[in-house]
């Protein structure tokens, strides 16, 4: 596997560590591509978090390797992801991989161009090392699909990854790639991050283009970068966005004095009553409520001065909870036929079947894993259609939503809103969906969204009480991190449990410096262990 050095941290390597190895002969691009495609092979039999490896990933390392020896020599800077690995959920089209977005009647689909976001990748130097499974066209969130299969979480083998980037989302968090792309049309990007332990970015609606994407809804689609750490996804998403200048809301007064995080109370408990709900449910809603507000302790007693944490009364603002905003809000049941059959009819896109009507009769999908986004148009297209009185009240509802949104920001003098991104631990295998998520607000208002890992500390799922403890392992300090449940039987490092931020409209710079800073306070970093599935081999 080359000459790597020994002291390369593979599951924690970042893109600046990654650089610096390059820049003083420590490894290589082709060498970092053979650990990886190494990796794949021994644990992603049990994960099935990949569905197509890049044939020319090894190639273009080399290539890479060659440019980096002209630019270190001519003193010129690596490119911002210069022999970067990267792994791209499975809806990205790419001239050189197979697009099937999940779903087997789509396994012969090939594009004849990048779309424009890999392009982007691509100049900026990035590898594209593979391609992740997702679920079912991305409609759901517990990462099954008839290309696929069941994509398994690492932290305990007996749940799902979240979902519907939960490939992408798997296979950073084992080290499998450097850095992940996905979509987010209401939780996608961000469910799976705070299912596997890393960090999900969704963009405000506009910055990063999805041409080229397998779409679902315009309203809602929008593609982001996933990563081990804040810093990595910035670096992507900085390749990612579109050229120009964005104006953001305005900033509030004083925001140069102090940052305000408003406490978004209404998305920590359940909405349901106690007896309409399982003991597990209420108990795992517990331990997430735990772990956020133990964070939100250590941001309240270690930011400083410049921060401020204010509570968000459910009272002030109508009722966000995911029932109401899903049955009344969510635009995905009446674009979702329309914006596909247009994608898969452009000139661009090699397709057996150009339309959705076509996937459907072929009998080539999941018929478990779809959801009545996809049956219900093929069903009545006159109610679910674009054009349908429906969905314009829909877009209306969309529009009033914006505007509670943002009176709260601006009547609570916030920056951003926190909030677990969802209230229970994510769900076993077998389940048909993932409820009780927090992430269809940012969806549906086009603000941005990022979940990055909890609270430094091991919550008992018995007393719901913190257990701050470490390990020691030959010496190594492996001590419990990054939001993590009590052990289980089947996780023996604990299930992660991720906290939201969600920012200003077009604000994306600013989260992200936020979200930097909490990072930091909340001591993340912690890998899953991988053992487990060694065995299972």
């Amino acid at each position: 596997m080359g000459s790597i050095s020994p002291d390369l941290d593979i599951p924690n390597l970042t893109i600046s560590s990654f650089h610096h190895a390059l820049s003083t002969g420590t490894t290589t691009c082709t060498d970092l591509v053979t650990i990886y495609l190494s990796r794949i092979t021994q644990y992603d039999r049990t994960l099935k978090s990949i569905i197509h490896i890049n044939s020319h990933a090894l190639q273009t390392a080399h290539q890479k390797d060659l440019q980096t020896q002209s630019l270190l020599k001519s003193n010129v800077p690596l490119p911002p992801l210069h022999g970067v690995p990267v792994i791209l959920k499975d809806n990205f089209t790419t001239i050189d991989t197979p697009t099937t977005a999940g779903v087997a009647a789509l396994n012969a689909l090939h594009t004849t161009t990048d779309s424009p976001v890999v392009a982007r990748l691509r100049a900026a130097g990035a590898i594209i090392l593979a391609k992740t499974n997702l679920h079912e066209f991305a409609l759901q969130g517990t990462t099954v699909s008839s290309v696929g299969g069941q994509t398994v979480n690492p932290w305990d083998g007996s749940r799902t990854p979240g979902g519907s980037s939960g490939g992408t989302a798997v296979a950073v968090a084992c080290g499998f790639g450097l850095v992940g792309c996905g979509s987010d049309t209401v939780n996608s990007l961000r469910s799976p991050a705070s299912a596997c332990g890393v960090v999900g970015f969704r963009p405000s609606w506009g910055r990063v283009c999805t041409e080229g994407i397998v779409p679902v809804s315009s309203v809602q689609d929008v593609v982001g970068p996933m990563g081990r750490c804040v810093g990595d996804v910035r670096t992507v998403f900085d390749v990612m966005k579109s050229a120009g200048k964005v104006e953001s809301e305005k900033v509030r007064d004083g925001h140069a004095r102090t940052i305000r995080i408003g406490i978004l109370d209404a998305y920590f408990g359940l909405d349901e009553a106690p007896g309409d709900l399982s003991d597990e449910v209420i108990r795992e809603n517990a331990v997430v409520r735990g772990i956020i507000n133990e964070a939100l302790t250590a941001i309240k007693t270690q930011a400083g001065a410049d921060v401020e944490l204010v509570h968000i009364d459910p009272a002030s603002h109508p009722d966000w909870s995911f029932a109401t905003l899903h049955s009344t809000a969510d635009t995905q049941i009446y674009e979702f036929q329309e914006r596909l059959d247009a994608f898969l009819q452009l000139p661009s896109v090699m397709s057996p079947y150009r339309s959705l009507r076509d996937i459907a009769e072929s009998g080539q999908y999941d018929r478990k894993a779809v959801t009545e986004v996809f049956t219900a148009p093929l069903e009545d297209p006159e109610t679910f259609a674009l054009d349908s009185p429906g969905y314009r009240t829909r877009l209306e509802t969309v529009s009033v939503l914006k505007e509670s949104v943002r009176e709260v920001f601006e009547g609570n003098a916030v920056d951003a809103l926190v909030y677990p991104h969802q209230r229970q631990f994510v769900v076993q295998i077998g389940a048909r969906e993932q409820p009780r998520r927090n992430g269809i607000l940012a969806a549906l208002t086009g603000r941005p969204a990022i979940c990055i890992p909890g609270e430094f500390g091991v919550w008992s799922l018995e007393f719901g009480v913190s257990r701050r403890r470490n390990l020691w392992k030959n010496g190594a300090n492996i001590g419990f991190q990054a939001g993590l449940s009590a052990p289980t039987s089947s996780a023996a490092q604990g299930v992660p449990v991720g906290l939201e931020l969600m920012g200003r409209v077009d604000g994306d710079e600013e989260l992200l410096d936020l979200a930097q800073r909490i990072e930091g306070i909340l001591q993340q970093g912690k890998v899953p262990d991988m053992n487990w599935i060694k065995e299972a081999i």
